[in-house]
């Protein structure tokens, strides 16, 4: 096992100048931070190579760490204070780097979705109250590494996603566990048979998933229909015991749909996978309020697998008009899914990925200047001049004055 962070791409993240001035100022007489979680786990496991935030754990109280960071002119962002939780915000060429830094701590009091912590200056107590062994790893500024529970770096060698202690007591500490134990295993090991222990656990948990805050479940399920293949995952969420708890609805699930989608190489996008999920326009809605998905997202998870109308009738031109460049693929890419025609299907997909919209020309001032008044009459004909444009292929503006002229003149 190793005992040191490997040289190479994927440990970029820690010989980042950035990183070493926030480790050098939390380091400072004689105060120990070092990196953890993900960062750790993921260059071990040869995957580090587009991090976003480092997270960071320190004997340092919160407040010590803000002074010492704000001396040096570094900004923070009491993310997380109550919880011991800042954040560093340092400005680079491409943005900025976020280094999440959490004081060492010790649940004293959980119900399950929240924690009432309390600060320790005890490695293996911070390290214990984490989820998983792998992500119970700590480096410090010269990539040496720590596992206060003594199975992290074995469980990194043997690619075995497994919680810390006993697993239902870390699931009764937060009961999103369940839902991150499938995300770790089909993100790291979904080749691997499950830790049968902490599978058992998650099925005997699974009715407290209820609890849980649409939004909590939703940000998990986002995270793994993004997985390279999520379609084994899906398999086991959307089934008995675990599909009420998390969709709020038993049935209604098109696996089939889902593999089918994955399959066609597409880029991953989770909402578009969440729809070939979902048997009909009934389950998405139900599906989108346990979730608590926004409305945008809402409306067009409902109408991917609503389906078009207009892309039934042959007219995608008036489908991408009407109903947008991005609903159009949907319900493509879904079609193929099913096994549409691919001669069918392929064209639409290119004609969305190219679209632009032009500009309905017809203005009230025309409209006017032909002899309408304000009001509904003059909103009915402007919506079946754009009807009519649609349809024509988009004359130009002298077309569509005469057309308006002569139905003007056919109401007379």
């Amino acid at each position: 096992m190793a005992d040191k962070l490997p040289d190479g791409d994927h440990s970029a993240w820690l010989r980042d100048p950035l990183t070493q001035t926030v480790l050098a100022l939390l380091n400072g007489d004689n105060a120990v931070t070092r990196c953890v979680g993900g960062c750790v786990r993921d260059t071990l496991l040869a995957r580090a190579d587009a991090l976003t935030e480092v997270d960071m754990a320190t004997a340092l109280s919160p407040e010590q760490v803000m002074a010492r960071l704000a001396a040096a002119d570094i900004k923070t962002v009491p993310t997380g204070l109550k919880h011991g939780t800042v954040t560093a915000v340092l400005p680079r060429d491409d943005g900025h780097a976020l280094f999440e830094i959490t004081t060492l701590r010790q649940d004293v009091e959980t119900d399950g979705r929240h924690a009432k912590v309390q600060y320790t200056d005890d490695w293996a107590m911070d390290a214990g109250r984490r989820d998983f062994t792998i992500n119970a790893l700590y480096a410090d500024a010269d990539g040496r590494l720590y596992d206060p529970t003594g199975q992290g770096l074995a469980d990194i060698d043997a690619m075995n996603v497994r919680f810390i202690g006993m697993a239902d007591q870390r699931i009764d500490e937060d009961h999103l566990r369940v839902l991150r134990f499938f995300r770790f295993h089909f993100t790291l090991t979904p080749d691997k048979p499950m830790d049968a222990a902490a599978y058992a656990a998650c099925i005997d948990a699974a009715d407290t998933l209820r609890a849980l805050s649409g939004e909590r479940k939703q940000t998990e399920l986002l995270k793994m229909l993004a997985l390279a293949d999520p379609s084994a995952c899906f398999a086991l969420l959307a089934a008995a015991p675990f599909a009420a708890p998390v969709f709020g609805v038993e049935a209604g699930f098109r696996h089939d749909r889902l593999a089918a989608l994955v399959a066609l190489a597409q880029p991953s996008d989770a909402l578009l996978r969440l729809a070939a999920l979902l048997a009909d326009a009934d389950i998405a809605e139900a599906v989108s309020k346990a979730l608590k998905l926004s409305k945008k997202q809402r409306q067009r998870l409902r109408a991917a697998v609503s389906g078009n109308p207009r892309l039934d009738k042959g007219d995608a031109i008036a489908a991408l008009y009407f109903d947008g460049a991005l609903h159009v693929h949907d319900v493509a890419l879904l079609a193929l899914a099913e096994g549409g025609d691919v001669d069918r299907w392929q064209p639409v997909l290119a004609q969305a990925a190219v679209w632009k919209k032009p500009d309905f020309p017809l203005n009230g001032a025309m409209m006017r200047a032909a002899g309408l008044s304000d009001g509904p009459e003059m909103g009915a004909m402007a919506q079946a001049m754009e009807i009519w444009w649609v349809a024509e292929g988009f004359p130009d503006t002298q077309a569509v004055e005469a057309e308006l002229a002569r139905r003007v003149a056919a109401q007379s």
